[in-house]
C-alpha cells in the first residue's frame, strides 16, 4: 500500500484533525480505512440537510444562499448501525458562482481537494432539487464521476423537495425523467425530502425518517466494501481544470506541458 494511504498515516490524519472517535480509530487500526461517501451538489440544493439527515443530528449549517466557493469541502463523521462513516460535502461547480470565481483560487481549491482526498471513496451521492437539472449538475457529473473517479465507484442520486409528492418517488416515475437520467447510470435514485425545521417540521418528521431509512439503505447496499483511492496524474488534473475553464469561461486553459510549469509557478 502506498505510504500516503497506509493505516498509520490515515490514523494520524484523523488524530490531527481532532475529531476522531473510538470507533473510527478502531476501524482504521483493524481495516486500514474508514468508509467515505462523497456528496456533490450546488449550494442551496439541500446537501447540508442531507448530511444532518444521515447523521440524525445537526452537523452542517443549512443555508439557502445561491453562491458558494467552488471546490470547497467539509468532512463530517457519523455512525450508522454501529459503523463509522466519513461524509465529504463538496460544492463542485456552482451555477450561482459564475462571474464570481477567481481563477487562481479555484485551481488551488481543486488541487487541495484532490490532495486531501487521495484515500478515495466508497460511493458518491449527487444531490439535486426536484425540477430542472442545470448545466452545473451535468458538468459536475462529468468532472467528478467520469474524469476524477473514472466511474469506478457507485453513484447514487438524491432528489430532494419531494415531500408533497405521493408517493415521494413520483418524480422518478415520470418517463421523461427516467429517460433523462438513463445516460448517467446511477446505481439508485432516491426521491425524498431532507427538509428540517420550519412551521411544518412535525408534519414532515415521518417523511424525514422514511428518507433516512431509504437513503442509508441505498448507500449500504450500493457502496463498495472499501474506498477506491483517487489516482489523479497531471494529465487528469489538466483535463479537470480545462473542464472548469470551459464552464466558467476562464482564460487559463492548457493544452500543452506548460500546465506543469504553471502549477509549479503557483506552488501547487
Amino acid at each position: 500500500m502506498p505510504e500516503e494511504t497506509s493505516s498509520q498515516i490515515i490514523l494520524d490524519t484523523y488524530l490531527g484533525r481532532s475529531f476522531i472517535m473510538d470507533r473510527f480509530a478502531t476501524q482504521i487500526q483493524k481495516k486500514g480505512f474508514v468508509n467515505r461517501i462523497l456528496i456533490i451538489g450546488q449550494t442551496g440544493v439541500g446537501k447540508s440537510s442531507v448530511v444532518n439527515l444521515l447523521a440524525d443530528e445537526k452537523k452542517a449549517n443549512v443555508s439557502d444562499a445561491a453562491v458558494g466557493c467552488t471546490f470547497s469541502f467539509d468532512s463530517y463523521h457519523v455512525m450508522h448501525n454501529d459503523q463509522p462513516y466519513e461524509l465529504i460535502d463538496t460544492i463542485g461547480l456552482n451555477e450561482g458562482s459564475k462571474g464570481k470565481v477567481i481563477q487562481k483560487e479555484a485551481l488551488k481549491k481543486l488541487i487541495t481537494f484532490i490532495k486531501q482526498n487521495k484515500r478515495g471513496f466508497n460511493c458518491v451521492l449527487f444531490v439535486i432539487k426536484k425540477g430542472r437539472v442545470d448545466d452545473a449538475f451535468e458538468k459536475n457529473h462529468y468532472l467528478f464521476y467520469k474524469t476524477l473517479l473514472q466511474e469506478k465507484i457507485p453513484a447514487i442520486l438524491f432528489v430532494g423537495h419531494c415531500e408533497q409528492d405521493e408517493p415521494m418517488s413520483a418524480w422518478y416515475l415520470q418517463e421523461e425523467n427516467v429517460n433523462f437520467l438513463h445516460p448517467y447510470h446511477f446505481s439508485q435514485v432516491v426521491c425524498s425530502t431532507a427538509l428540517e425545521g420550519g412551521r411544518f417540521a412535525e408534519q414532515i418528521k415521518p417523511l424525514r425518517e422514511e428518507t433516512r431509512t431509504n437513503l442509508w439503505k441505498a448507500i449500504v447496499d450500493k457502496m463498495l466494501d472499501k474506498p477506491i483511492p483517487v489516482e489523479a496524474d497531471l494529465n487528469m488534473i489538466k483535463r479537470l481544470w480545462n473542464g472548469v475553464c470551459d464552464y466558467f469561461g476562464f482564460t487559463w486553459k492548457f493544452v500543452t506541458d506548460q500546465f506543469k510549469s504553471f502549477l509549479e509557478y503557483l506552488r501547487l
